[in-house]
């Protein structure tokens, strides 16, 4: 089978090798790669990771081989992107990120042709959910995780930090919530995106800032407030600063992108810092928003490349990190 793998910074290369079988694990045909900014970012060594390494973290797939009632041959899946840690029994375990693996990023991704996987490693596809709507399932379940830190309430106005994909997603559920959610971005063209649909209240990163909010929340800062990690936004101490006592304020996304944070205006507003990185246990959840067309996805652009193009769209990613939000690049393997 073909693999793509990354054997040093800015080195990907494709090879052949064959495909192990692993016990208890089912034949998986990948179709379908989303590939990220995030992505582009590793294979230019920007991110720490041991080498070699097959990236790519979103995928969906065909099973290819007979099993059991629940996953005939032919059923298409979504391929899961966050595995527990294999437990080998050698090593002392630590709580950290090595207690789950990352696929893409600390173990092997999705770039090649076929993966083995259990069927606890991946879920069903309705037919009413393609497969390019399939691979943004996992950034929706991630905006439905962190939706649910919130705790929000009926009519709360929230503060989202970052206007990408990702804090799109969680305005779009902060309104089906019926809460009122406040976008903020320094990108005009992402606030522009998201107002015209239907995120109504939208604010740039400067001076009018403040204002707006105490606008919207009638003199009050808002309820809660989500920090997005991936989005570009750096200014974390905008999050305190627009957030009310007593209220919740959560950091999400997939990157690891470290940024300084204030404790002691946390402690003294008596915030509740929440950290979200993974959304897999609300996979079910998203597939029945897409599905029931409560989350729209009619406004992304799905933009499909063959294998040998891969290369040159990671850099083109790599060097321009202000593409538009609604274009989602796809590898296709099939």
């Amino acid at each position: 089978m073909n693999v793509w793998k990354l054997t040093a910074a800015g080195n990907l290369v494709m090879a052949e090798e064959d495909l192990v079988p692993e016990e208890g694990k089912r034949r998986v045909r990948v179709t379908k790669v989303f590939v990220t900014h995030e992505d582009a970012l590793l294979c230019r060594g920007k991110r720490k990771i041991r080498y070699p390494l097959i990236p790519g973290r979103f995928a969906t797939g065909v099973i290819s081989d007979e099993g059991s009632a629940l996953f005939p041959k032919g059923t298409r899946v979504l391929l899961h992107s966050y595995l527990p840690a294999l437990d080998t029994g050698t090593q002392k375990r630590s709580f950290t990120e090595d207690d789950f693996r990352i696929l893409g990023k600390t173990c092997d991704g999705f770039l090649r042709d076929f993966v083995y996987a259990g069927e606890d490693e991946m879920t069903l596809l309705p037919d009413s959910v393609n497969d390019e709507k399939a691979l943004l399932l996992y950034h929706i379940a991630l905006a439905q995780a962190t939706v649910d830190a919130l705790d929000v309430k009926r009519g709360e106005h929230i503060a989202v930090i970052g206007g990408d994909m990702l804090g799109f997603f969680v305005a779009r559920l902060l309104i089906y919530r019926q809460a009122a959610p406040i976008l903020i971005d320094s990108r005009r063209d992402r606030l522009d995106f998201a107002r015209m649909r239907g995120v109504y209240y939208t604010s740039p990163t400067d001076g009018s800032l403040m204002g707006l909010v105490g606008t919207v929340t009638g003199g009050r800062l808002a309820d809660g407030v989500v920090f997005v990690t991936d989005s570009g936004e750096t200014d974390v101490s905008l999050a305190v600063s627009v957030c009310a006592q007593d209220k919740h304020l959560v950091f999400c996304g997939t990157g690891e992108d470290a940024f300084p944070l204030d404790i002691a205006s946390v402690i003294k507003k008596r915030l509740s810092v929440h950290g979200v990185s993974d959304g897999t246990e609300n996979l079910e959840t998203a597939i029945n928003l897409v599905a029931n067309k409560s989350v729209d996805l009619s406004s992304f652009r799905f933009l499909t490349f063959r294998p040998d193009k891969m290369v040159s769209l990671l850099s083109e990613l790599a060097e321009h990190p202000d593409r538009p939000s609604d274009e989602i690049c796809i590898i296709n393997l099939l």
